[in-house]
């Protein structure tokens, strides 16, 4: 691993950039945090949005003061209000309590809303009012607070597309919108996930303090070659399976038997004016990959059980003539929910009697 590659920017978090792609966004990252504009980051779910957000605070000279992250599709309209600008309300002795939100909890620092798109309408008017005049007021106070942030936002939307449909304030979007930095996906940077592969490994195996696997070419280029639709974070929960089990083999075999699909959010979609068109593609692709995907579940599936069946349910010969590993063979037992039909029990025992299997 280049550790050139790899920039450390903050507590286990690194961005790493080995493709041109990754490149030129290192290059825009570092343009972005030398000014306090407001930002959006685009791109698909698991591509490393919030990492580049990340970067860019850590480059600027709000770096010292806090980064904070508010995930806006996860909280009611209330919640998130009172999450953002804090409330004044008067206590049950007569004395205001007050709370900050996290625009003061975070004053000089950057914060992050997490798809921003998710607000409420109403919760969106505030936010937009906030960026015209930089001054906001405590949900149920009359007093204007200073806020003194840098404010990113992410989303994996069609943004246009939500505007068009009235889920997103036009004015809100174009003043996000006037800085975009466009994250690609994880398969339009192949060059990297080797890397992140063995990052992963290396980072992870000491977090659960298991020895650091080997990791065979053979490995590396099959998991460089596989479409990881949820991008680092499908990546990253494959790697932690990997060290769980400890299994080259069933972890190829985990690649080779899941056929990708279409990403569910594509942040490109619409952008060349073709919006109508590409749903109606998309739906077509993703009708005949869910064909073919069933078509070769019922075909392994079949070709498992028959195994089975001739090796009367042992379960180590099964997975030498399907020449699988024998973990694999467990892992798709569960997953088809195989029940032998002849009294043999999951666990390869015969009315009780063990058979040592």
């Amino acid at each position: 691993m280049n550790q050139t590659e790899i920039e450390r920017i903050g507590e286990e978090l690194y961005f790493i950039a080995a493709s041109p792609a990754s490149r030129r966004l290192r290059t825009q990252s570092e343009l972005l945090s030398q000014t306090d504009v407001p930002l959006l980051i685009t791109g698909e779910a698991g591509s490393g949005k919030a990492t580049v957000a990340h970067l860019i605070h850590a480059l600027s000279i709000r770096s010292s003061f806090p980064f904070v992250k508010v995930n806006c599709s996860a909280l009611t309209a209330n919640l998130l209000e009172s999450e953002l600008f804090g409330y004044d309300y008067p206590g049950a002795n007569g004395r205001a309590e007050s709370k900050p939100g996290k625009l003061e909890q975070c004053v000089k620092g950057t914060i992050l809303l997490q798809d921003f798109e998710a607000m409420p309408a109403s919760v969106q008017t505030r936010f937009l009012k906030l960026l015209q005049t930089r001054e906001f007021a405590r949900c149920g106070g009359q007093s204007l607070v200073q806020a003194n942030v840098r404010i990113m936002a992410t989303s994996c939307r069609d943004l246009a597309q939500e505007v068009a449909e009235g889920r997103l304030n036009e004015d809100l979007y174009y003043h996000l919108s006037a800085f975009e930095v466009e994250v690609p996906p994880l398969r339009e940077r192949r060059d990297e996930i080797p890397l992140f592969v063995s990052h992963f490994v290396n980072r992870l195996a000491r977090r659960y303090g298991v020895p650091t696997p080997a990791l065979s070419a053979t490995f590396l280029e099959t998991c460089k070659q596989y479409s990881w639709v949820g991008n680092l974070k499908q990546l990253e929960v494959f790697v932690k399976r990997f060290l769980v089990f400890g299994d080259e083999s069933a972890a190829l075999e985990e690649l080779s038997c899941e056929p990708p699909s279409e990403p569910v959010n594509d942040a490109s979609d619409g952008k060349n004016g073709q919006a109508s068109i590409g749903i109606e593609a998309n739906e077509s692709k993703s009708s005949l990959k869910l064909l073919v995907r069933h078509a070769k579940g019922e075909a392994e599936r079949n070709a498992i059980s028959q195994a089975l069946e001739e090796t009367h349910w042992n379960r180590k010969a099964a997975a030498r003539a399907l020449r699988i590993s024998y973990r694999a063979l467990l892992y798709k037992i569960q997953e088809y929910q195989l029940i032998p039909r002849d009294g043999f029990s999951i666990r390869g025992t015969r009315n009780g009697t063990n058979n040592g299997h």
